[in-house]
């Protein structure tokens, strides 16, 4: 927790914008005093709007209409706050402009605990994570400098003070993670229990929209070898049919949803397919020559790559530690099974995901971070601390600066 909010006040030093026309800046400036503040997202005013009034939801082309239960989530956590500044102004403690507008600053307020829950959430999922990655092998200095690098990113330097859900980039992949490595260890599910798994997981979607990736978790730990004594036949007949229970009721839930919003005279919108075209650009495409088409899926991927640049130093030193730590003849129990190979499947789901999005912000390549962190963290035990406690600790506070003193991003 002292960690966190360390780094996230940290960020309130960095350089404010200065409206240069090469660099995107959706917000406004908020000074909290001299040389200090953050930038207010202007989403923000859409996740305030339908927190405060969720009706808003059933609205034809309402922006947050995909992600309901994230507006539920800001209204719960907000209103509270609100009620307490409404109590603070009757006894004059707060000013009178403030208490005119009580229930969107308390409703900010909340938003931006969702946002610290959700970081500390990745937080515990990682040391969780940590302790099982490096066998007993890690030390605790290893996990505080690579939950200093998970925290200290430029998603939080931008997101974490505003309402917003870029907090779930780190989040998601880690739970993914959690969740096919619990899974694949514990003894094989019935139908029964499938089934409350898969429709509690399928309402993640209606929160953040690559909660998605949660089934493929949930799919592998179905399909982990080790399950069951029964004939390989008979076992995959089974397994081939849990895959499509889970996958139908994974995704219950949002065809609930829609069917709701029908109920109300209201069509289904999904802001980043339309505006986007989020993954939906590959449906779009299917009538092109195959030649056209993938010209089309080269370039795609080229702007996906070149999207990673923030991404590359981490990606490559996490390729180099590895190939480093096998060259000393260490790699042999790396990740523990099924550990290692949860992580192999679920950052190729990611990988695969993100690359074919189609809408290449480079804010979503910091969704692979927390991943190679993981990978990290269990080739660090490999290497002699008296060298490899002081590089780790000077990569990890030089990353920290050059976020911190950085010009932007702002959106």
């Amino acid at each position: 927790m002292a960690l966190l909010l360390a780094v996230c006040l940290s960020f309130w030093l960095s350089p404010a914008p200065k409206g240069a026309p090469d660099v995107e800046y959706w917000g406004h400036y908020q000074r909290v005093g001299p040389g200090l503040g953050f930038v207010v997202n202007h989403d923000s005013y859409g996740y305030l709007a339908v927190a405060h009034e969720p009706a808003r939801l059933l609205r034809p082309r309402e922006v947050r209409q995909s992600r309901p239960l994230y507006a539920l989530l800001g209204a719960a956590a907000g209103y509270p706050f609100a009620v307490a500044l409404r109590l603070a102004g009757r006894a004059g403690l707060v000013p009178a402009s403030v208490l005119a507008q009580a229930h969107y600053y308390g409703i900010y307020v909340g938003y931006v605990l969702l946002n610290g829950l959700a970081l500390l959430a990745s937080l515990l999922l990682f040391r969780r994570l940590f302790w099982r990655i490096t066998a007993g092998w890690g030390e605790g200095w290893q996990f505080y400098i690579l939950a200093w690098v998970l925290v200290a990113n430029p998603i939080t330097k931008t997101f974490f003070w505003t309402a917003h859900q870029q907090m779930f980039a780190f989040l998601v992949p880690l739970f993914c993670l959690a969740l096919a490595e619990y899974l694949a260890r514990r003894p094989v599910l019935g139908w029964a229990t499938l089934s409350g798994w898969a429709l509690a997981l399928g309402l993640l979607p209606l929160v953040y929209g690559s909660c998605v990736l949660v089934w493929p978790a949930l799919a592998f730990g179905l399909l982990w070898p080790a399950h069951g004594t029964e004939t390989n036949r008979s076992r995959w007949a089974r397994t081939l049919g849990k895959l499509a229970l889970s996958a139908a009721l994974f995704a219950l839930p949002t065809l609930l949803w829609i069917l709701l919003l029908r109920t109300q005279g209201t069509s289904y919108y999904n802001h980043e397919a339309e505006r986007y075209h989020q993954l939906v650009w590959l449906l779009d495409v299917r009538q092109l020559p195959f030649a056209s088409f993938m010209a089309l899926l080269v370039r795609k991927e080229a702007e996906y790559l070149t999207s990673l640049h923030l991404m590359v130093g981490w990606l490559l030193l996490a390729a180099g530690l590895y190939l480093a730590t096998s060259w000393r003849g260490s790699s042999s129990a790396l990740l523990p099974k099924p550990l290692g190979a949860a992580w192999a499947w679920v950052s190729g789901w990611f990988g695969l995901f993100f690359a074919l999005l189609g809408y290449y912000p480079e804010r979503l390549a910091f969704t692979l971070l927390p991943l190679v962190l993981c990978l990290i963290a269990a080739l660090l035990p490999h290497w002699p601390r008296r060298y490899a406690r002081p590089i780790a600790l000077g990569i990890a506070a030089s990353w920290h600066l050059y976020v911190l003193l950085s010009y932007g991003p702002f959106s």
